[in-house]
């Protein structure tokens, strides 16, 4: 009940999630003719004005019910030292001073909220003030004001209402579509070209397309949050080591049930998006006291494919790209971008490797849309149709055999590694596995303070990483492995065999684990494989059931 409680405080802090659910409702109602076209584009922007305006309150409700808030009046806080910071840039641009809210919980974290700066609302959390100094809490402080500053509620309310009415021109162009089928259907009559197919589907495109921007957007106002901070604090270096504290502490301090919901509902408004955050802070915590290579894992957001589609795909620029941009306003930079940009690297390995990853990770859907495509040009048919079911069966499970080597290869075995070789490596994939072996133990649960995790946090003498866990039985195997076996686990000297993979977070697929002369198997390998088979399968159905059509 608890978990669906926090679902449902997800999607009511999110205004625009909220907004696009009414948009399927009003969509689904135009189909059923229970509203004209004009009427459907005037609720799509009346419902977002309605979001816009009521949604503080909903969420203040949310935040003081589910994460225990409180909020201060100005005269309040006023003895606060960081309250200075709040003073100073609310007289300079003449807007009220917001309403600040406090949760004690230790995850760092801060968002603002509001329809404008009349109203608008800061939260922070007491770790906040546990990993950050006093000139690094201003600069977070700033940070968020700079949203307030800069209407970035406003905007990015218009920006999602456009998108909405983008959904809605391609549900009435479909439904015309169809009426106009229907009609043309009654009377026998041939209807050369149709501009509703093709208006119907530019709006669709230009929605799809629109949804990327949206983000790029969000990631455009973070730029400019940054900036405003750096500027109104003269300390662009006070945000940069900001947020790399923000991420060490949200990798490190135990969730509680409600401070993963905050954290996940709040991934659009917060200071970093929580997702992508935990990378940073595991590599902070394994270089804190070595700069050069923290400067290096840096470079990965820099130069790696794989790092640009995983930000497209964020509200949030990746942690390298703000702190470069950060260095680029200061003359006296906390980290040297001119030398880490300088560091030595291949760009046909780099990207030889990417395009041999999305060769490899699409190659069954590619095959599978080549056969599609053969069935209207006759070069596959229903005469030979089993034939041609197996040909395609055959090629699938040795593709996907292919992938599977490709992430788990085992040929040459696991070469002996540190940790921080490993997160300085800028070539990782999060597809394309490297076997290695790492000694060292077990110190905690991947989610800290869940005792159903059966993932682990791992420490060698350079570093952490996360190990991930798949029993042979899935779900029971691993709740049980997590309740009866993580415990012992902890503190014991151990020898992990597994493959390395960076995505959102650095991880180890682990093959086994070794302690005390007692070797535990994990099973990533055989249910991905098993997984793969299913693929195959589902691959050649739909492909007969067409065909057979």
């Amino acid at each position: 009940m608890a978990k669906l409680k926090l679902q449902f405080a997800s999607l009511l802090t999110l205004g625009i999630l909220s907004g696009f659910v009414f948009s399927i409702v009003l969509a689904v109602a135009y189909y059923g003719s229970f509203i004209s076209a004009p009427a459907l584009i005037i609720f799509t922007v009346l419902i977002n004005f309605i979001i816009w305006l009521v949604s503080p309150w909903f969420s203040d409700l949310i935040n003081k019910w589910f994460y225990k808030t409180k909020f201060y009046t100005h005269e309040e806080l006023k003895s606060e030292s960081w309250m200075k910071i709040v003073e100073k840039i609310c007289d300079k641009y003449d807007i009220k001073v917001p309403k600040i809210g406090i949760i004690d919980d230790l995850n760092p974290t801060a968002f603002t909220y509001g329809s404008a700066a009349y109203n608008a609302r800061i939260v922070l959390t007491k770790g906040i003030f546990k990993f950050l100094n006093e000139k690094e809490v201003e600069a977070v402080i700033a940070h968020e004001l700079g949203h307030i500053i800069n209407r970035d509620f406003i905007i990015m309310t218009i920006a999602s209402t456009l998108l909405q009415l983008l959904y809605q021109f391609y549900v009435i162009f479909a439904r015309s579509r169809m009426m106009t089928s229907n009609y043309v259907g009654k009377k026998g009559e041939e209807k050369k070209g149709d501009p509703f197919i093709f208006l119907g589907l530019v709006s669709f495109v230009f929605y799809f397309v629109g949804t990327y921007l949206l983000m790029f957007l969000s990631r455009t106002r973070e730029y400019y949050a940054d900036e405003f901070s750096a500027k109104e604090t003269r300390d662009p270096n006070s945000l940069s080591s900001a947020l790399i504290k923000i991420a060490y502490g949200i990798a490190t301090v135990p969730d509680t049930a409600s401070m993963s919901g905050l954290l996940e509902s709040t991934r659009a408004q917060g200071i970093f998006d929580v997702k992508t955050s935990k990378e940073i802070g595991l590599i902070h915590s394994n270089v804190k006291d070595d700069k050069s290579k923290l400067e290096k894992s840096l470079l990965f957001d820099l130069v790696n494919p794989w790092a640009w589609l995983r930000e497209l795909k964020s509200t949030h620029p990746l942690v390298g790209k703000r702190i470069d941009a950060l260095c680029k306003l200061t003359n006296n930079p906390a980290y040297d971008f001119d030398n880490i940009k300088n560091i030595s690297y291949s760009k046909k390995r780099m990207w030889g490797g990417f395009g041999k990853d999305i060769l490899i990770t699409y190659l069954p859907s590619l095959t599978f849309l080549i056969f599609l495509l053969l069935i209207p040009i006759g070069f596959v048919n229903r005469t030979y149709l089993f034939v041609n079911i197996f040909i395609l069966f055959v090629v699938l499970i040795f593709e996907y055999r292919t992938k599977l080597f490709y992430k788990y290869p085992l040929h040459g075995g696991f070469e002996k590694k540190h940790i921080i070789d490993c997160m300085s490596d800028i070539y990782a994939s999060p597809v394309r596995g490297t076997p290695i072996a790492l000694e060292g133990e077990a110190i905690g649960r991947a989610q800290a303070g869940y005792m159903f995790s059966e993932d682990m946090m791992f420490q060698d003498k350079t570093g952490f990483i996360y190990l991930n866990y798949e029993s042979g039985i899935p779900l029971l195997g691993n709740l049980f492995f997590a309740w009866k076996k993580v415990e012992k686990l902890l503190g014991l000297h151990a020898d992990v065999n597994g493959w390395f993979l960076r995505s959102n977070t650095h991880h180890l697929e682990l093959y086994n684990f070794s302690v005390d002369g007692q070797e535990i198997q994990s099973y990533n390998r055989m249910w991905t494989m098993i997984g793969y088979g299913f693929s195959a399968l589902f691959l050649t159905g739909a492909f007969g059931f067409l065909l057979f059509l």
